[in-house]
């Protein structure tokens, strides 16, 4: 079964036409074929679909059924990772995709060696939306940024903010409560400054751990959301 993000206005009640960037994906990449099922996911709806044709690039699929999406989280999770070299920083796109993360703000950390233009922003966008794909999430995820941990606290002022820190002495577990959003700030591999620590810590973040293990940068945020959208 095939899954893609399609704007509102082109879905109707009883069909579709998906040509494009989606329709060579679905046609060329895929090779979708008559008869085959597939979802359409379009402003918080899932459409069940049914291939009635395939031309080049361009699909048409019949719409059976269509509901609100089922597939995410209940816990909304805004992560605020400090830039890394581009692998790595790609890789927690799309792991952090595929585990929940609702919106990545990507932070120029006073430790972080890579600094990527903001046309970088372009391409970790198309991460997020291939790996929402590939997970049958409901949403893709927002990337926002490069921008400065001040600029970055100021898109989450108002949500309970936890930053994990190796030396905390919270877990994460313990940390949690009735809240329905989280931000998560981590740091490049060199950790945190104390500079940036303490103005996490004045904008209320609360500093947690993982467990006895350090963790590389481009994982700890992986397994902190993964962990976090299970609890709720």
């Amino acid at each position: 079964m095939f899954w893609t993000f399609l704007e509102p206005e082109r879905l109707t009640e009883e069909r579709v036409t998906i040509d494009g960037k989606q329709g060579h994906h679905l046609a060329r990449v895929l090779r979708v074929r008559l008869g085959e099922r597939g979802i359409a996911v379009a402003n918080g709806r899932e459409y069940e679909l049914n291939v009635v044709e395939v031309q080049g690039s361009r699909v048409v699929a019949r719409v059976l059924a269509h509901h609100p999406v089922r597939s995410e989280p209940t816990v909304q999770i805004i992560l605020l990772q400090a830039v890394l070299p581009n692998p790595d920083f790609d890789s927690v796109i799309e792991g952090g995709t595929a585990v929940g993360v609702h919106q990545f703000i990507a932070v120029e950390a006073e430790r972080s060696v890579a600094r990527p233009p903001a046309a970088r922003v372009a391409r970790w966008q198309a991460i997020a939306e291939s790996a929402a794909e590939q997970s049958h999430r409901g949403e893709v995820p927002d990337v926002i940024g490069p921008m400065s941990l001040t600029d970055a606290l100021e898109q989450v002022a108002g949500t309970r903010l936890l930053v994990l820190e190796p030396t905390a002495t919270v877990s994460l577990l313990d940390a949690l409560h009735s809240s329905s959003a989280y931000a998560m700030a981590v740091g490049p591999e060199g950790g945190w400054t104390d500079n940036e620590l303490s103005t996490l810590r004045e904008r209320g973040g609360l500093a947690i751990s993982l467990g006895p293990r350090v963790l590389r940068a481009r994982l700890a945020p992986i397994v902190a959301a993964a962990i976090l959208v299970q609890q709720r």
